[in-house]
């Protein structure tokens, strides 16, 4: 195995797809696609998803989800997914992506960006209780969710709060109940809203 090999596995659709798909990924340098059971389990898993409800498989917290699609549709979505790459982007770009998942970033097609950010731009901004709710949050639940807006990991941003992954992942749950949400993406469009004149805490 070369030095600096990223182990990925695929997933989702149909089996002719993900052959291909599997192909295309062994012959990216420095990538090599192994099975999602292997032992120790791969850094990324690249999932074709079909709908909103497909169901993602358990993965360990040491293995990100790069999820493939075709819409922006996805605003519930588990923890684990750390990745939305759009179908129509070229081979060089899932490489990219691969890698930038793997490093513990989270990596969004521009495509998929401006559809996200036109479906944040066209909801109402922010109500009153929601700017009580931000105003309440600990300035530590503040720095996590303005970190989580610029589009880091949860390990991203506990390594730049010098905090545990878990201890991350608790403040979201709480940030998550007193904000209404259920997901990441939810959570970045109730972020990208938050005004100016209630200020930042991240330096």
């Amino acid at each position: 195995m070369a030095l600096h090999e990223i182990t990925v596995s695929v997933g989702g659709g149909r089996e002719l797809y993900r052959a291909g798909l599997a192909a295309l990924i062994t012959s990216l340098p420095g990538l090599r696609v192994v099975p999602l059971d292997k032992t120790p389990p791969p850094q990324v898993l690249v999932w074709n998803a079909q709908t909103e409800a497909d169901e993602l498989p358990s993965v360990t917290l040491d293995t990100a989800i790069l999820l493939l699609t075709e819409t922006a549709g996805f605003e519930s979505l588990p923890e684990t997914v750390t990745g939305l790459l759009s179908r129509n982007e070229p081979p060089a770009v899932l490489g990219i992506a691969i890698r930038q998942v793997a490093r513990g970033e989270q990596y969004l097609s521009p495509s998929l960006a401006i559809a996200i950010l036109q479906k944040s731009e066209s909801k109402p901004s922010l109500t009153e209780s929601q700017k009580s709710i931000i105003e309440s949050l600990t300035d530590r639940e503040r720095e996590i969710l303005e970190l989580l807006a610029q589009g880091l990991s949860n390990k991203t941003i506990a390594a730049r709060l010098y905090l545990s992954v878990r201890t991350v992942e608790g403040h979201l749950a709480n940030i998550y109940s007193q904000l209404g949400v259920h997901s990441r993406i939810e959570a970045m469009l109730v972020a990208a809203k938050i005004p100016k004149s209630i200020g930042t805490i991240v330096r």
